[in-house]
């Protein structure tokens, strides 16, 4: 039976389950909701590798927690900054009145990545409130990104500035993922049927493992920037914008040159594929495996030292080699010739032979240009002036230059794959449009 209480006071209804328990609190002479304390509920799902735990906490527990990760953009490479227009700081300030009442928020949601041992010795283990409080105490901050909430987050340092007194717990979501591409997989089923991020923008939550794996498996030579700090002409053959690493994850799962994500029907379509893909625990190595082959093929067609022969004419041949469209084209090729073109059903059985026979050929390519004692040699190999011609031969608008340009890379790719053991030079992927 309900009853008024004194703005001190707080109770509980009967003996309903833990995280159905609610609290009656009286602010400035207002009676408000909240959700029940010790608030713990779990829900394991051992076949994507992930495990959902939904608890309670202070407010200023939860602001202790993502302090650090706040201040660095929500810890995710990407993640939409605090809003400043007007309209935003105008509902930002609605919120900070109303969390300072003592408003409930709705859920936050922190995705956290842990190694295969912590989530197989720790996370299984977990059975309580107390367990998983263990568990967090000794997560390392970096591994945790938020989600969904950084404008709410916002708010709440925002209402708290002065204490948090007044304030309501909230009640916070960890998504906890083994696998890089699990959390991937676990954000997508999350957000279909909602109102969701952009794909390239969910992608972008997994940019820092995904990088940090890149980077582990090559030694740290690679560097990732943003694209605001540097034109993609710009870049050099082991450098990527980060944003250009989520289009390129979406185009190797989609098996398609070209995205327009902007279109509702092409966005389903890549949204469906992309939730098949990612559900394979190998879908993300064999994207950074691809990236690390595509590095050391530049790397050595456009680094390395200064050879005997015209320098300034083998570089500008070697310029559509630099730019996006070619780079697309290689991780569309590359996907359908391991998982089959657009529609068809994967044999997964043998991407892996397959993959391997590649990574095995090309390092012989890769060996033989490094090896070229002048740029006439290199020429012997990759057969610029040809690339030169047959791009020249298509004559295009300007504004199709980049859509041609992958349409060709990926026919030359394709080529090369298809026909690895035999390639004794580029002759032939050039002649392939």
């Amino acid at each position: 039976m309900w009853s008024l209480v004194s703005p001190a006071e707080e109770f509980s209804l009967g003996q309903l389950p833990q995280f159905l328990l609610v609290r009656l609190h009286v602010f400035n002479g207002e009676i408000i909701l909240m959700p029940g304390a010790n608030m713990f509920h779990k829900i394991a799902q051992p076949k994507v590798g992930c495990t959902s735990v939904m608890v309670d906490m202070s407010a200023e527990d939860y602001l202790n927690l993502v302090r650090e990760i706040h201040a660095n953009q929500g810890g995710i490479a990407g993640q939409r900054a605090v809003l400043k227009t007007k309209t935003a700081r105008t509902i930002r300030k609605r919120m900070v009145g109303d969390i300072s009442r003592g408003v409930s928020l709705p859920p936050l949601v922190l995705g956290i990545l842990v190694s295969s041992d912590v989530y197989d010795e720790e996370i299984s283990h977990v059975t309580d409130r107390e367990g998983f409080q263990r568990f967090l105490s000794g997560v390392d901050s970096k591994s945790i990104s938020i989600i969904d909430g950084m404008q709410r987050t916002t708010a709440l340092f925002e209402a708290t500035e002065g204490g948090a007194a007044g304030v309501s717990d909230v009640r916070v979501e960890f998504w906890i993922a083994e696998h890089t591409n699990n959390l991937i997989y676990r954000m997508l089923v999350l957000n279909t049927g909602q109102v969701p991020w952009d794909l390239p923008r969910q992608l972008e939550a997994i940019y820092r493992p995904l990088l940090e794996r890149v980077d582990r498996e090559t030694g740290g030579q690679l560097t990732f920037l943003s694209k605001d700090l540097q034109r993609r002409s710009s870049l050099g053959s082991d450098e990527y914008a980060t944003e250009d690493i989520a289009e390129l994850i979406l185009i190797f799962s989609a098996r398609k040159r070209e995205l327009n994500v902007k279109d509702q029907v092409a966005e389903d379509f890549v949204r469906l594929d992309l939730i098949e893909s990612t559900s394979r625990v190998d879908f993300i190595n064999y994207f950074s495996q691809g990236l690390v082959l595509l590095t050391k093929l530049n790397s050595s067609i456009l680094d390395g030292p200064d050879l005997p022969g015209d320098l300034t004419e083998y570089r500008r041949r070697c310029d559509s080699l630099k730019g996006f469209p070619s780079k697309a084209g290689f991780f569309s090729a590359l996907a359908i010739h391991l998982f089959d073109k657009p529609g068809f059903e994967t044999d997964w059985d043998s991407v892996s032979p397959k993959f391997e026979k590649i990574k095995k050929q090309l390092a012989g390519l890769v060996e033989k240009i490094e090896n070229s004692r002048s740029l006439a040699e290199k020429e012997e190999i990759l057969q610029l002036e040809d690339l030169e011609e047959r791009l020249a031969k298509h004559r295009v608008g300007a504004s199709q230059v980049g859509r041609f340009q992958r349409e060709f890379f990926e026919t030359a790719f394709g080529a090369l794959f298809k026909d690895i053991d035999r390639v004794q030079n580029f002759r032939a992927l050039w002649h392939a449009y």
